[in-house]
């Protein structure tokens, strides 16, 4: 008889069914299992047995799943399916029959009852299939990057989007999360349905602008201090040289000096070129760092962002500065 069809059992059929179990165990060979454990998977199966006639289906489950880890049998994974059943996890039942169905036991050990377990969680599967309702997620909305679904608050792929999920009946919760945003919606799912919950996402945000590039400011700060030095030279420099002009004026009339004042001469040339190179500096230095900092260049989304190179270009008109940017 299968688990959809199963008239309410008197004390007669438990203890005819306790009695099965226990044939069960106790016809596995002495050397595959010591007595003690035998005696303990018999005890929790008879223990199941009980329970599961009082419609306490979760604590006749956990009895038969431990008596199942001690003693392996397709009568306790049979009646644990059955449990299973009753509670409304058809999913989970439904490979639970496999499994039993699938249990392959030497055949010494394959007893009748075993086969007759194994035939009835063959029938009582197919008579489930039909009733394990089906849900399909489909989202309208972009996705974005690494999205992750979650029914009753246990992620499943997102490759099943759009794609008709077996589930158990009842009321589930269903959540899209995006790093940005997150929607969520309750179903409640009837046997034999298939439903198709639609999630709606928000548009995606405005991408963020890159940050400034920390390479491109550095450059800038370089350019300003280079800057600034060329202008202290240049006032430095150049107050030396006005001072050292206004010193050889009455010895150097029409710009021609006597012999004794050449060494003051050639100091005073050192210091206009110094001002020259100082004021040099102090164009390139600021017309480099300050435009840097207005703009404040920004990282490349695709790309490494380069950094500048120049290179001072000496002619006979002057000195001038060639380079990438």
């Amino acid at each position: 008889m299968s688990a959809f069809a199963r008239p309410n059992a008197a004390r007669r059929l438990v203890t005819m069914a306790t009695m099965c179990v226990s044939l069960a165990l106790v016809s596995q060979p002495a050397r595959a299992q010591d007595f003690a454990t035998k005696s303990a998977a018999r005890k929790l199966g008879e223990e199941g047995i009980v329970l599961f006639e009082k419609k306490q289906f979760a604590e006749a489950l956990e009895k038969f799943n431990l008596a199942e880890q001690l003693v392996p049998a397709p009568t306790l994974g049979l009646r644990a399916a059955r449990c299973l059943v009753q509670l409304g996890r058809f999913v989970e039942a439904s490979e639970r029959y496999l499994e039993v169905v699938r249990l392959t036991m030497p055949q010494n050990q394959l007893t009748p009852a075993f086969r007759k377990a194994q035939a009835e969680a063959l029938t009582e599967r197919e008579e489930l299939l039909p009733l394990i309702p089906s849900l399909t997620i489909t989202v309208r909305g972009p996705l974005g990057k690494e999205p992750k679904l979650f029914v009753d608050d246990e992620q499943i792929p997102t490759a099943l989007l759009g794609q008709k999920r077996p589930i158990d009946p009842g009321v589930h919760e269903v959540e899209l999360r995006r790093p940005d945003a997150k929607v969520k919606k309750k179903l409640d799912v009837i046997v034999k349905q298939s439903a198709v919950l639609e999630l709606e996402l928000p548009p995606l945000p405005a991408p963020k602008a890159p940050p400034p590039d920390p390479r491109w400011q550095t450059v800038a700060l370089v350019g300003l201090g280079v800057g600034a030095a060329g202008t202290i030279a240049f006032a430095i420099t150049g107050s030396l040289a006005l001072a050292k002009q206004r010193e050889l004026a009455p010895a150097c009339p029409n710009q021609q000096c006597l012999p004794a004042f050449h060494g003051d001469v050639d100091t005073y040339d050192a210091f206009r070129y110094s001002t020259t190179a100082g004021m040099v500096m102090g164009v390139i230095g600021f017309g480099v760092g300050i435009p840097l900092l207005i703009i404040k260049p920004r990282m490349k989304a695709t790309k490494e962002a380069q950094l500048p190179t120049w290179n001072p270009v000496v002619g006979p008109n002057g000195v001038s500065v060639r380079g990438t940017f």
